[in-house]
C-alpha cells in the first residue's frame, strides 16, 4: 500500500472542530504521519500522544502555504504521497485508502477528489486560471461574474469524469511527494489565498494535475472572505500579488493550460 502523510495547518482552532478530520485521517491503513503544524493559539495539538501524530509550532504565522512547507520539508521525503488538507474535510478512511491505490495507473503530480457541501451539492473547486476579470468581478461586479463563471468555473463539466484542470483547491491537494518536493511546496510569499492556485499551476505545467471523482469529500466551506473586511484585503492582495508574477493581461502559459482544460473537457 502507498505511504501517505498528511499536514493540516492550525491556527486558534479548537480539538473538537479538528477531531473528525484527524479521525478520518488516523484511520487510513496507508497513513503514516499526520503533522498539526500550530501557526498560533493550538498548544493542545503538541499535547496529543497519538501514534503516527506530528505536532510543528510554526517559527511564525506566515500563512497557510508556509505552514504547510515547513510539514512538507520534514516528512514528504519520506513519503510516496503528501496530502494538504484543511481541517474541516470529512471523508470515510477506506475510502482514501482505496484512491491511493487506484493512483498507480495514473501520471499527474496532483489528484483532487469530488468535493461536496455536507448537502452532498458539489463544489466548484476545479477551474481554469484565473483573469484578473474573473476575480475582481466576483468580487464587485455580480452579474458579470455570472456570466464569466460559465467558462472559468467550467459549470459544462461533466464532474462525473476524471479530466485535467490547471487550477485545483487547496483543501485536499494529494500530491506524489517527489513531484512536491521538486516544486518546492508552496510560495511563501502568499500569506493567504491564491497559494493553490499558484502550486496548482507551477504542478500543471511539471507534472499535470488530475480532477480524479473515484472518491467523495465533504468540505465545510465557509468563504470567510466574503464576509470579513480584513479576509476580503488578504484575498485581493494575494491576487495581485499572483498577477505581479504571473502577468496581468499577457500570461501565454495561462492561455495554454486553459486552452489544453478545455480542449479535453467532458461535458454533460
Amino acid at each position: 500500500m502507498p505511504k501517505l502523510f498528511a499536514s493540516i495547518v492550525l491556527y486558534k482552532h479548537q480539538y473538537q472542530g479538528v477531531k473528525p478530520t484527524m479521525d478520518a485521517l488516523l484511520g487510513c491503513s496507508s497513513l503514516h504521519g499526520l503533522v498539526l503544524v500550530d501557526n498560533g493559539g493550538c498548544e493542545w495539538a503538541g499535547q496529543l500522544a497519538l501514534p503516527k501524530v506530528h505536532y510543528i509550532r510554526s517559527d511564525r504565522n506566515g500563512g497557510y502555504g508556509h505552514g504547510h512547507n515547513q510539514a512538507i520539508r520534514a516528512f514528504a521525503g519520506q513519503a510516496d504521497y503528501f496530502l494538504v488538507c484543511n481541517p474541516d474535510i470529512q471523508f470515510h478512511s477506506a475510502d482514501l485508502d482505496r484512491y491511493l491505490t487506484g493512483l498507480s495507473g495514473h501520471t499527474a503530480g496532483l489528484f483532487m477528489p469530488r468535493i461536496v457541501y455536507p448537502d452532498g451539492t458539489q463544489q466548484e473547486l476545479c477551474k481554469l486560471l484565473p483573469t484578473p476579470a474573473n476575480l475582481f468581478a466576483r468580487r464587485f461586479l455580480p452579474p458579470l461574474a455570472e456570466k464569466l463563471d460559465q467558462r472559468y468555473m467550467l459549470r459544462h463539466a461533466d464532474f462525473d469524469k476524471a479530466f485535467f484542470a490547471p487550477s485545483l483547491s487547496g483543501c485536499f491537494m494529494l500530491f506524489r511527494a517527489t513531484a512536491l518536493l521538486e516544486l518546492n511546496g508552496f510560495d511563501d510569499h502568499f500569506f493567504m489565498y491564491m497559494e493553490d492556485v499558484d502550486l496548482s499551476r507551477r504542478c500543471a505545467v511539471r507534472f499535470g494535475n488530475l480532477y480524479l471523482p473515484a472518491m467523495t469529500v465533504t468540505h465545510h466551506f465557509a468563504k470567510a472572505s466574503y464576509t470579513d473586511r480584513k479576509l476580503l484585503k488578504a484575498h485581493i492582495r494575494s491576487a495581485v500579488q499572483y498577477f505581479n508574477k504571473w502577468g496581468w493581461l499577457f500570461d501565454q502559459t495561462r492561455c495554454q493550460l486553459n486552452q489544453a482544460c478545455l480542449a479535453q473537457l467532458p461535458r454533460r
